[in-house]
């Protein structure tokens, strides 16, 4: 039997632009079939304004992205209603949504006009972690430079496609979690033998079919365009003490080797290579956790205070004020003037971590965003309810009526838009009324959020000593899960239900001393606590994102491995500063028991962060 290289579907298209002199950016390879999407917004997308004052710069941007849309009413369509409406097939017909990882290289040549190349390379993969072909996409960018032909595209395109990734284990949402937070070697080395003895009996199959090949064949004979999965080797845990986190594999390419390391923790709204310790401290400058403290005199912003956002007044941290922005769906641009492209666009790819709670807790972020837009996107950004997009064209700074929050990477500042909506409020029994003026949150300039404040001056310090991406990550998770289970709480005072938490309907408790939702160590916090939250709680139930996870919560009630319990609120009891009566000690431990009789229960269980805590 011949001796062959399985081809997969990871990349489905390579492109390829260039920039001349007259004719402008344009699209001169798509590599095996068109994409479909139109040539020029292709071009403007790979080669961005000022690529040629820098040697290298890095993009990404999306594909076939359903993005939301709003009406002249106010009224908004969803992603999927919107790509069904636009074709008229049903949402699961619409071609899938493509990442493109595009790389921008400019060389100096004394033979070229103005004496200089400039050419971009994209790569256009089914799945959100693109970055991991970026040393395979450098060495075709210099391949093809050396040598311009089709034919580098095509050999990118059969090596990417050579990539097994079928031994590769697929973790649950719990499982990410506690692998995010547990640095424990063998944890779940099961999935690891499990997944590679399926990758191993799919490959047989695969060689038993024949040796028909496909018009994508690669001989592994030739010196050139394999991939070797590491699970290859003679146990999962052979040698060196592997990194669980990530699945290891390898690509050759022109007889390089290149290791590939695939993350197997990251949830769907982390694309990318960003970095969420990048962006805060861009947007921290010159801030201290003593800055942050009620005796500190330090303003951030001035009057009007947009009840959304300055939750506490002058004193609101930026990056709470961005946080804030992206739960209620505020227009969000990133300027980067004279700044690397890559640069805004990795900060945007952050901003959709940052709302969503480190990927985890919330989603809708990734369909609004826009990595780079100039200004031949403009009627796509407006047509976007709370877009999230990257520039470097200054002149958006300038038309305050295009943006709500503008976030300046040149200086580190955030401003908010003058002409900004105003904030709507509800009335008690939760009915629309008047429109508030922006200027009646001008009265918490002297309130300040002590949540807030501690948090913001946690990261500050995480990140001064050097924590981890993912260790920053997760702090931002628990603070967007704790604003939702606040959220629900306050629904549960305002309109008498909620549909986003726990309660008495979809989680009986027959003891009458668990409860449920948000756990507060008194009256007194938890009315504080919904007077200081309750103008962006309700801006974020009306967005997209407020939604979405009505609809996750509901699925998760429906799948859920513990019914008779709301574990987070008992592991926030039993590590509260305030005594418990024994019965109520004795209930909790006798529910956690009763909860936890198979493994996908415990998982659920160890998934929580107090969990942790109190192991």
């Amino acid at each position: 039997m011949t001796v062959k290289s399985r081809q997969f579907n990871h990349v489905r298209h390579i492109l390829l632009a260039e920039f001349d002199i007259d004719r402008g950016s344009s699209l001169a390879h798509q590599y095996p079939e068109p994409t479909g999407a139109d040539e020029n917004f292709l071009a403007e997308q790979m080669l961005p304004d000022g690529a040629h004052l820098r040697e290298e710069d890095w993009t990404l941007f999306f594909l076939n992205c359903r993005r939301p849309t709003e009406h002249a009413d106010g009224s908004e369509t969803s992603p999927a209603e919107g790509a069904a409406k636009a074709s008229g097939n049903s949402a699961s017909e619409q071609k899938p949504l493509l990442y493109v990882l595009n790389l921008v290289r400019t060389k100096h040549d004394s033979q070229a006009r103005r004496g200089a190349l400039v050419k971009a390379m994209a790569i256009c993969v089914s799945f959100p972690a693109v970055d991991i072909f970026k040393a395979v996409l450098l060495l075709a960018m210099e391949k093809y430079y050396q040598s311009p032909s089709v034919e580098v595209l095509a050999v990118l395109f059969r090596t990417v496609n050579s990539l097994d990734l079928s031994r590769m284990p697929a973790f649950t949402s719990p499982e990410k979690s506690i692998l995010r937070s547990w640095d424990i070697p063998d944890l779940f080395e099961e999935k690891f033998i499990a997944a590679a003895e399926r990758g191993m009996q799919s490959r047989d199959l695969s060689d038993d079919s024949g040796d028909v090949k496909r018009s994508t064949y690669i001989d592994l004979a030739a010196p050139v365009h394999t991939s070797k999965p590491a699970a290859e080797l003679p146990s999962p845990l052979a040698g060196a003490r592997k990194d669980r986190k990530y699945f290891e594999a390898s690509l050759c390419y022109d007889g390089i080797n290149i290791p590939i390391r695939v993350p197997l923790t990251n949830y769907a709204e982390e694309v990318g290579d960003f970095s969420l310790i990048k962006l805060a401290s861009t947007f921290s400058q010159g801030m201290t956790p003593a800055s942050l403290s009620a005796s500190s005199s330090t303003a951030y912003f001035s009057p009007p205070f947009h009840p959304h956002l300055m939750t506490s007044g002058a004193y609101t941290p930026p990056i709470i004020v961005l946080l804030n922005a992206l739960l209620t769906q505020k227009r969000i641009i990133f300027l980067g003037h004279e700044r690397p492209a890559g640069e805004v666009a990795n900060h945007v790819l952050a901003a959709c971590a940052l709302g969503s709670g480190g990927g985890a807790v919330l989603r809708g972020f990734t369909e609004r965003a826009f990595p780079y837009a100039n200004l031949a996107h403009l009627d796509d950004l407006l047509s976007c309810p709370g877009y999230i997009a990257g520039v470097t064209n200054p002149a958006f700074k300038d038309h305050a009526e295009w943006w709500d929050v503008l976030c300046d990477v040149k200086t580190g500042r955030i401003i908010v838009s003058s002409k900004i909506a105003p904030a709507r409020k509800a009335k008690s029994g939760g009915k629309d009324g008047e429109r508030s003026n922006i200027e009646e949150g001008s009265s918490r300039s002297a309130m300040r959020d002590p949540y807030d404040v501690e948090f913001m001056q946690e990261v500050l310090l995480a990140i001064q000593a050097h924590y981890s991406e993912i260790a920053i990550r997760t702090k931002f998770h628990d603070y967007v899960r704790r604003f939702v289970q606040l959220a629900a709480r306050y629904e549960t005072a305002v309109y008498g239900q909620t549909d986003i938490g726990f309660s008495e309907k979809n989680t009986p408790d027959s003891t009458d001393l668990l409860g449920h939702g948000m756990f507060f160590a008194d009256e007194t916090t938890q009315r504080r606590e919904i007077r200081l939250n309750k103008w962006r709680i309700e801006g974020w139930r009306r967005s997209i994102s407020y939604r979405y996870y009505k609809e996750d919560f509901g699925k998760f009630l429906r799948t859920r491995t513990v019914h008779t319990l709301d574990v987070q609120r008992q592991f926030a009891k039993l590590r509260s500063s305030r005594p418990l009566p024994t019965d109520e000690i004795e209930a909790i431990l006798d529910a956690m028991i009763r909860s936890t009789t198979n493994d996908d229960q415990i998982i659920e269980q160890a998934s929580l962060s107090w969990f942790a805590f109190i192991l």
